[in-house]
């Protein structure tokens, strides 16, 4: 998870909700795609829980405040984020993101600046897992997020092995010099607009050999 600056929402959810009658679940596709657009951009196409590559056509919308409970901020683009589709049709144990949370409440949002998202992580690089030192919240990352689920421990810690050897390419021991411009490509958004799947969980890695 890391912390995710939101945009103006697009003109098109603007003027869709001056309609009066104007829900969610009857967005016009225009809006919806338009929608989809605007937080696929401010996320660099990675998902806002797991940090895996999504685009357009493999995403979900979520809702950080369930529907269910919190029915006046449907449209509030602030609490509006781009997820992956979670493992979805595969065993219901290996769902992520907002196909595992579903309409459970999260304590923190990575769009809520007051949050401090990336102060409540910790990666264990070793394992590949996400931690948190609040226990509340470390029991959401696992049992309402399921982000230490197999699948995404492999993807996190292949990913890792990638950067790792990077840095072994050259004999004798990296300068930090060496290291931070690894770190700068890391965080880096390519040519269409797209940061690095995992991209927090590597930095942090290498921020920490700085």
């Amino acid at each position: 998870m890391y912390r995710i600056t939101k945009h103006i929402q697009p003109n098109s959810l603007t003027s869709y909700k001056n309609d009066p009658q104007a829900r969610y679940d009857n967005l016009p596709t225009r809006v919806r795609e338009d929608l989809k657009d605007s937080l696929l951009r401010e996320q660099g196409y990675v998902c806002a829980y797991c940090m895996s590559r999504i685009d357009s056509q493999k995403m979900r919308i979520e809702h950080w405040a369930c529907q269910d409970n919190n029915q006046h901020l449907e449209l509030d683009y602030n609490n509006l984020l781009a997820c992956c589709c979670g493992n979805e049709g595969q065993r219901k144990d290996t769902y992520t993101c907002d196909k595992k949370k579903e309409n459970k409440a999260l304590t923190y949002s990575p769009a809520n600046t007051e949050h401090a998202i990336d102060c409540r992580i910790t990666y264990i690089h070793g394992s590949g897992k996400v931690t948190s030192n609040d226990c509340n919240f470390d029991k959401e990352l696992n049992e309402v997020l399921n982000l230490n689920e197999t699948r995404l421990v492999k993807n996190r810690q292949h990913a890792l092995k990638a950067v790792q050897e990077q840095l072994s390419r050259k004999k004798g021991t990296r300068s930090k010099q060496d290291i931070q411009k690894l770190h700068d490509k890391v965080l880096a958004i390519n040519n269409n607009g797209q940061k690095m799947p995992y991209y927090s969980f590597l930095a942090d890695y290498l921020s920490k050999k700085l």
